[in-house]
C-alpha cells in the first residue's frame, strides 16, 4: 500500500510555501524602500526635509526584520542559533529520538542492526556570525538503536520521551 502523504503534512508543506513567499516579498519591499530613504537622505541632506527619508528607512528595518522571521527558512536558522558572541566556524551535535512512526529503517551506527526506533545524532559544522549559522559546511547524522543508546547515555530512556524533542549537546568553536 503506498504511502499518501496526510493533510496536515500537505498543508504544512502549503503553509511553509506561502510563508516562504510572503517573506521574500516583503525583503524585497524592505530592500527597495531601504534604497529608496537612502536615496532621499543623500537627495534631501543638510535640509529640514530628511524626516520623510528617515521614516522610509525605519519601515524598511521593520520589513526586512518581518520577512527574516516569517520565511521558513530564515526560521530555521534562528532556531539553530548559538551564543550571540560565536563568531566563524562552530561545531554542534545535537540528539534526537526516532520513532517507529515515521517509517524509516536505519542501521546502528554501533552495532549495525536494523531498527525502526532509536536515537539520532546530527553532527554539524557551520559558519555563524553573532550567532546565527550562515553556512552550513557539514551535516552528518548516526543512528543508535535503543539498547546502544541507553548504554551510551545512561541518563537517557526512551520510554519516556518526547518524540519531536531536540537536545544539543555539544558545542564548540574550532579555530
Amino acid at each position: 500500500m503506498p504511502n499518501k502523504p496526510s493533510s496536515v503534512e500537505f498543508a504544512d508543506t502549503i503553509s511553509d510555501l506561502m510563508n516562504g513567499i510572503a517573506g521574500w516579498l516583503l525583503i524585497g519591499l524592505g530592500t527597495a524602500a531601504f534604497l529608496s530613504g537612502l536615496g532621499g537622505l543623500i537627495q534631501y541632506a543638510g535640509t529640514a526635509d530628511m524626516v520623510i527619508p528617515i521614516l522610509v528607512l525605519l519601515f524598511s528595518f521593520v520589513f526586512i526584520t518581518s520577512g527574516m522571521l516569517v520565511n521558513p527558512r530564515f526560521r530555521r536558522r534562528l532556531d539553530r542559533r548559538h551564543e550571540v558572541s560565536r563568531f566563524g566556524r562552530v561545531q554542534s551535535v545535537d540528539s534526537r529520538v526516532l520513532s517507529e512512526s515515521e517509517n524509516r529503517v536505519e542501521s546502528c551506527t554501533s552495532c549495525d542492526a536494523k531498527m525502526r526506533e532509536g536515537l539520532v545524532r546530527r553532527y554539524r559544522e557551520e559558519y555563524t556570525a553573532a550567532g546565527i549559522p550562515i553556512w552550513t559546511l557539514s551535516e552528518n547524522h548516526n543512528f543508535y538503536c535503543s539498547s546502544c543508546a541507553t548504554e551510551e547515555l545512561p541518563g537517557l530512556t526512551l520510554t519516556d520521551r518526547d518524540d519531536d524533542s531536540t537536545t544539543e549537546q555539544v558545542v564548540t568553536e574550532v579555530e
